[in-house]
């Protein structure tokens, strides 16, 4: 799946590879991004093309190889399985026997240092992404200062308490593993120095 007709892609183009277009997220970010590309005289489809994974590496892998073929001389890539330096180097060898940079995005290639080896082993390889721990730590703080501020507000059935429900992002994903983690425990920390109760898990029987 993808925007524009890539039939209609110049020899040199962009190749945009999503790991779905279903996360509001990733479509914010892809629009922000379309809309800076044709602000500088490129054309969707024939300048650049977005590619949809649906959430499926090997559909990626697939887009990549096609993209490839009909020319594409940059990869930017927004990969599906997040925190895998095997999967990274192997986009990165098809990107170096082309000849062409390839551009990790937002997704993590890898985590405690072992993306290094990927992102060193070829000189037109690159990360661009948020620092996720300290991404974790600013949540928790916000969440933690408008909770002091706002207590009773948000203590809907007036028990002294906040309960709260979890919503982490996809397993493996080592940044919604901080922004889970962080989330809480900074906000309890604001808390705590303020005096107020920490947060509960809703569910006291849950120990998952």
């Amino acid at each position: 799946i993808k925007t524009g007709n890539d039939e209609t892609a110049e020899d040199s183009f962009i190749g945009i590879f999503w790991y779905t277009f279903a996360d509001q997220y990733l479509t914010s970010v892809r629009n922000v991004l379309d809309a800076e590309l044709t602000g500088i005289g490129l054309e969707a489809g024939k300048n650049f093309v977005n590619y949809d994974a649906a959430r499926e590496q090997a559909t990626q892998m697939e887009q990549i190889d096609a993209a490839i073929e009909k020319g594409a001389t940059c990869l930017a890539v927004n990969i599906v399985k997040a925190g895998s330096p095997d999967v990274a180097q192997q986009i990165v060898d098809k990107a170096s026997a082309a000849g062409i940079p390839v551009v990790f995005f937002n997704r993590l290639i890898g985590i405690d240092g072992n993306e290094k080896t990927v992102l060193e082993g070829y000189d037109k390889c690159a990360f661009v992404g948020a620092d996720f721990t300290e991404a974790g730590h600013l949540q928790g703080q916000m969440i933690g200062e408008y909770l002091v501020d706002n207590y009773h507000a948000v203590d809907l059935n007036g028990d002294g308490k906040i309960s709260y429900a979890m919503f982490m992002g996809q397993l493996g994903n080592a940044e919604a593993a901080a922004r889970t983690q962080y989330g809480v425990e900074d906000a309890n920390a604001v808390l705590k120095k303020a005096g107020k109760p920490e947060i509960v898990y809703f569910d006291s029987a849950n120990t998952n």
